[in-house]
């Protein structure tokens, strides 16, 4: 089974990164499958992160 979208997160990342826009749960998953994060540590990232307006 493939997850949808897969292959769109590599353009999603580097376009976040070239407009400089925060992306923060792009680039958790960017990172989990291109960077070997742990889903447990990704998570914990996600969730422990400084509270902004969005």
């Amino acid at each position: 089974m493939v997850i949808e979208s897969i292959d769109n997160i590599e353009v999603a990342y580097q376009l976040c990164k070239i407009h400089k826009i925060d992306m923060p749960i792009v680039e958790t998953v960017y990172q989990v499958i291109y960077e070997n994060l742990s889903p447990r540590q990704a998570v914990k990232n996600l969730m422990t992160r400084d509270k902004k307006s969005e």
